[in-house]
């Protein structure tokens, strides 16, 4: 314990009447005389000066004066004893999962906090140079410059309007890391959208692509099925029942030994992943690191743990979000986020079709739209048609609205166009 260090920064401060030298310091700083530390920029606040030596060492017997010789010396002592203290119980939690034969969580977490921690002490750079990344930013848009208006620079959703308008699932690099919102009230379509969204992307290129589906609400061979049932242009119900016609079997056959055959993968992680808990966003963030995914779905929001314990549901909600954001932000991995609009807005579109969800229907937390880059509200318009509305776009405009057809029996999803929409 540094008991001699904080007694000579103290010491330092009541001598010269200065509190300057403690304002990058915080209680944590000091184990052992906290109160003294604590009483002294209170007592300045109170009375618009430093106490005297003689008010401190009457107040508390462990303080006594000490000589200082340099400054920053006892400010780094400070400040390593912090670090010590911080980082060594993360450690011996790091040697006890290797002890475990869980190596990759071990190095998961080390990667987690360290990272955490260098950012909390600044030890990496800070701040964006507007003046001296001018010309990084010139070569960066020369690289793009002259693309078809139609060329989105992300990830395809795989509805030509939504990719126009928000320039799909961006994922780093150059541009924004998307957290893309995906909300609507219950049975209204949004994990069907959200689970077509993800396996577009995946099966409109040829390019390395290995997204991860998280169904948090469903088994993962449920997710599976929806996918068969577009790719495979078979039915949804005849999978579940085993109802195929003979032609459609024979179809599901085919489409699964062509399948086979794909070099790349889409995994899905449900609950008995998580050992039957609900994960946190920690646990999120190891699987996707680990298993080296490109970007992910998350179905859904609600139904993550926060890294604290909280009754509020709101407040639960706006931790859990701020989280997800900051996990995407730090990997670099973008994501289509699902989220529960509330009961208002279910009873409003139950009672008219035509009425539109807005980002201040979103669960019980309006912050988790100031979270995302991007979202889309979905509302059901009929039994198979779904109206889509952008009511978020970062740096570009939104409000538009389309709707999308989704055929259970043929497995057709298409975005009709004015002739085709009978509501």
């Amino acid at each position: 314990m540094p008991s001699i260090e904080e007694l000579q920064l103290l010491n330092h401060v009541l001598e010269n009447k200065d509190v300057s030298p403690t304002v990058d310091l915080s209680d944590d700083h000091f184990p052992i005389h906290g109160e003294a530390f604590r009483f002294i920029l209170q007592f300045r606040k109170e009375y618009g000066e430093v106490p005297t030596l003689e008010t401190v060492m009457n107040r508390f017997d462990t303080f006594e004066p000490v000589e200082i010789e340099n400054l920053q010396v006892v400010k780094d002592a400070l400040k390593e004893d912090l670090l010590h203290r911080q980082f060594k119980p993360i450690l011996v939690n790091a040697a006890n999962l290797v002890g475990e034969k869980r190596t990759t969580e071990a190095l998961q977490e080390l990667k987690l906090e360290a990272t955490r921690m260098l950012k909390q002490i600044g030890a990496t750079q800070k701040g964006y140079s507007y003046v001296g990344e001018a010309g990084n930013r010139l070569e960066k848009y020369l690289a793009i410059h002259g693309r078809d208006p139609s060329d989105i620079l992300g990830i395809s959703t795989g509805f030509a309007p939504l990719d126009l308008a928000t320039n799909g699932l961006e994922s780093g690099g150059d541009g924004a890391v998307d957290y893309f919102l995906v909300f609507a009230p219950t049975n209204m379509g949004k994990t069907l959208l959200t689970s077509f969204m993800i396996q577009a992307g995946w099966n409109a290129t040829n390019n390395y692509d290995y997204p991860a589906y998280f169904a948090l609400e469903q088994k993962a061979i449920e997710v599976a099925r929806n996918w068969d049932n577009v790719l495979g242009k078979v039915s949804r119900l005849g999978l579940s029942r085993g109802t195929l016609s003979e032609e459609q079997k024979i179809k599901y056959e085919e489409y699964v030994e062509r399948i086979k055959k794909k070099t790349k993968d889409i995994r899905i992680y449900d609950m008995d992943d998580f050992g039957g808990k609900l994960p946190n966003v920690n646990e999120i963030r190891r699987i996707l690191e680990s298993e080296g995914h490109t970007r992910f779905a998350l179905d859904q929001l609600s139904k993550l743990s926060p890294s604290t314990q909280l009754s509020d549901l709101r407040q639960r909600l706006f931790v859990v979000s701020q989280e997800v954001r900051a996990m995407t932000l730090e990997t670099e991995i973008p994501g289509f986020i699902v989220a529960q609009a509330n009961r208002d807005s279910a009873r409003r579109v139950k009672k008219d079709s035509t009425s539109n969800v807005d980002g201040e229907d979103i669960g019980e937390a309006y912050a988790i739209l100031q979270d995302a880059t991007k979202g889309i509200s979905v509302v059901k318009a009929s039994a198979s048609d779904f109206r889509l509305t952008v009511v978020k776009n970062r740096e570009n405009e939104s409000g538009q609205s389309f709707i999308v057809r989704y055929d259970f029996e043929s497995g057709l999803v298409k975005v009709l166009n004015e002739n085709e929409i009978g509501f």
